[in-house]
């Protein structure tokens, strides 16, 4: 496995941005699938391959694994910002698919995060369900409005979330997972499968057994994992296996 930096200038950011790369180095034969893996609020775009084992699992699966980099913006085209979940789900795709030789067949295209990262992968995946075969969400941000009410959200961050969601904090339905999970339902459409997973003394537990408890009862094809662990590496190494098993398994 080859693992690769790019650092490249984006047209949607107006600026030079990070995108690392996980990818085999046998040019003759293409990927078994491309896994957009998207990091939390505190990371970037090299975190996941310095603390987790995802090479060794894209090795297993023969995958490509694009990581970008984000910052702080919640995979959200910024109210007061830059086009971020533009640039991931429409400008990504379309420079690493110049840059490498990658299976583009939506069957063989997934994404999954964790926390931040998380509410990225569904909200891309419910937006754009014939892009990505399947989601996973690592302790994500499952209900976005829950999140903006904590009464414990420290002052700076209330102050990014305003940058990001407007200063009255207002959700819009495509920023809302169960309305685009609902709308989804409504327009009886192909519907992606999805794993969320979370450890038991996560502060999102709550947030996310509400959200399992709803797609349960949907036609979505959804699994949940809960286990000991919270909002740190250590959960999110151990279920690395278990998104991984989801998403490139087909029994899955």
């Amino acid at each position: 496995m080859a693992h690769i930096t790019i650092d490249t200038g984006s047209p949607t950011l107006r600026m030079t941005t990070s995108i690392h790369v996980i990818s085999p180095v046998d040019t003759g034969v293409p990927t078994n699938g491309t896994l957009f893996l998207l990091h939390g609020a505190g990371d970037n775009a090299s975190t996941w391959h310095r603390l987790t084992t995802v090479e060794l699992y894209a090795a297993k699966y023969g995958c490509t694994v694009i990581m970008p980099e984000v910052n702080r913006s919640y995979y959200t085209d910024m109210e007061y910002g830059l086009d971020y979940f533009y640039y991931v789900t429409q400008e990504l795709p379309e420079i690493c698919g110049r840059l490498f030789r990658l299976n583009d067949d939506p069957q063989k295209t997934f994404v999954a995060g964790l926390s931040m990262g998380g509410y990225g992968a569904m909200k891309a995946a419910l937006t754009y369900p014939d892009r990505y075969a399947k989601v996973v969400s690592l302790s994500g941000v499952t209900d976005i409005q829950q999140r903006l009410r904590d009464p414990d959200m420290e002052p700076g961050m209330a102050k990014e979330m305003q940058a990001v969601f407007g200063t009255e904090l207002t959700i819009k339905p495509d920023q809302d997972l169960y309305a685009l999970a609902a709308k989804l339902i409504e327009e009886g459409g192909e519907l992606p499968p999805v794993l969320c997973c979370c450890g038991t003394e996560d502060p999102f537990i709550g947030m996310n057994r509400e959200f399992a408890a709803y797609m349960q009862k949907t036609p979505f094809d959804f699994k949940y994992v809960e286990g000991p662990g919270t909002h740190d590496w250590l959960f999110w190494e151990e279920h690395l296996k278990t998104a991984f098993d989801f998403l490139f398994n087909e029994k899955n």
